[in-house]
């Protein structure tokens, strides 16, 4: 008599099984291989026998594992060892949850996921994206421009979009109706060195709370591999490359973060791994149990209502620097970046726009001074509108700044303010100052009375 056909449990079973066979194949065959090939196989074997029981959590695994496996050369697809064919094309599979994104592989051991997972399309995001080309104007150097959010809903009489947690997680500002493309020149590229960026921004009341990350950043894209050709410097999906974060915020905390990569190249360009800084230097945060942002009145900005963002990148002194400015009803919060040299050249080239929606149960590296784990994501969208970029009048910025606290070592102290908080240095220390002046009203006399920000 002729075998029974496996039942689906069966065959998910032998696809899991034959995935961590795959897997530790592929991690013994490069062992004697040094490189992020080893690591990032033996973590892809950890991270299969940790999968739900449904088919498109194994097939985007799989999927996964076969990329990870063609970075250790030609040899080992030749012995036939991956075919990443085999799911990359499965139109059936679902997009993976959010809540998968929190086990996503990493191509390195110190890399940290911070935005979202790419995700495989299939027949029914796709006929989505069709029928929703993102069309949005934005005010480009003195001139209104159409670009392109494949996918998101367009609001504010054409000058806004809306950012929730699906059905996409990630948009791009591309110049024509397109979500994605391996050619540079279809991204709408910033170029930032010498200009400004300015939007405004809407989480709502009750916005996004605890264990969401609100992202409105930058990366070199595209990046050499498949999928949506997306690539960070924590390698998220696969691929590396130098990352600015322009906004990672929810209400409670606003942050904004420079990842260079030591080996950028202009785009398309896979950087290595170890060349990428993960964590990010310099770091600027607002709120996290300051005063100066976060939900309510006695915030001095108000997460809750409508605040404009807008960043400087003047080069002052030969040096680039960053100046952010958070206004909302005559009210304003300000702080600094310093050098941020190391971005210069993938800002001078143009850097692809990315927004992201993603949640976690610990995302304590970005609202740790407000929140705590395990954390709970409400899921609540975010409007950024009227985006604006503008050329800088460099004496103008450069003066502004020096007469309102950008430069210069002060040797006495300010004294508190009751409007700084300062129970947040309890919390998150005083080890890096960002130039505000909060930072030194609450800090000075912990560095010795030197701080950079001056009457």
């Amino acid at each position: 008599c002729r075998p029974t056909a496996p039942g689906p449990a069966a065959a998910l079973a032998a696809l899991a099984l034959l995935a961590v066979s795959a897997a530790l194949a592929l991690g013994a065959a490069v062992r004697a291989r040094p490189g992020r090939a080893a690591v990032a196989l033996e973590q892809a074997a950890g991270q299969v026998v940790r999968l739900d029981e449904r088919y498109d959590q194994t097939s985007v695994l799989i999927s996964q594992v076969a990329r990870l496996g063609g970075a250790t050369g030609e040899d080992e697809a030749k012995n036939g060892k991956h075919d990443s064919k085999a799911v990359a094309g499965d139109e059936g599979q679902d997009d993976a949850t959010a809540e998968e994104h929190d086990g996503v592989l990493a191509t390195c051991p110190d890399c940290l996921q911070r935005h979202s997972m790419p995700q495989p399309l299939n027949s029914t995001s796709r006929a989505f994206l069709r029928s929703n080309p993102g069309a949005m104007d934005v005010d480009w150097f003195g001139e209104t421009q159409k670009k392109y959010f494949e996918g998101a809903e367009i609001v504010k009489h054409g000058k806004g979009m809306v950012l929730t947690m699906a059905p996409f997680e990630k948009v791009y500002l591309m110049n024509s109706e397109m979500h994605t493309s391996t050619n540079p020149a279809d991204f709408a590229m910033l170029q930032l060195v010498g200009n400004s960026i300015s939007l405004n921004v809407d989480m709502g009341a009750d916005g996004p709370s605890c264990g969401c990350n609100v992202a409105f950043f930058l990366v070199s894209m595209p990046g050499q591999g498949g999928g949506d050709h997306y690539c960070d410097a924590n390698c998220v999906g696969g691929h590396c490359c130098a990352e600015f974060d322009l906004l990672e915020m929810t209400v409670h905390t606003l942050q904004v973060t420079n990842h260079a990569c030591s080996d950028y190249r202009k785009p398309p360009h896979d950087s290595q791994p170890s060349s990428c800084d993960h964590g990010g230097s310099p770091i600027v945060k607002f709120g996290n149990g300051a005063q100066d942002f976060g939900p309510g009145d006695r915030f001095t900005i108000n997460a809750d209502k409508p605040f404009e963002f807008k960043m400087e990148f003047p080069v002052e002194g030969g040096v680039l620097k960053g100046h952010i400015t958070l206004t909302q009803e005559g009210r304003t919060a300000r702080q600094s970046m310093n050098n941020l040299d190391s971005m210069k050249q993938a800002l001078e080239d143009g850097m692809a726009l990315v927004l992201d929606a993603w949640h976690s149960s610990d995302l304590t590296w970005l609202d740790g001074g407000a929140c705590h784990t395990p954390e709970s994501c409400n899921m609540k969208p975010t409007v950024f509108d009227s985006m604006k970029l503008e050329h800088l009048n460099h004496e103008e910025s450069h003066r502004r700044r020096r007469s309102g606290g950008g430069g210069g070592g002060g040797s006495t102290c300010p004294g508190q303010a009751s409007n700084c908080g300062c129970d947040w240095t309890h919390k998150i220390g005083c080890s890096s100052d960002d130039g505000s002046e909060c930072h030194c009203r609450c800090c000075c006399e912990h560095q010795g009375g030197q701080c950079i920000w001056q009457r």
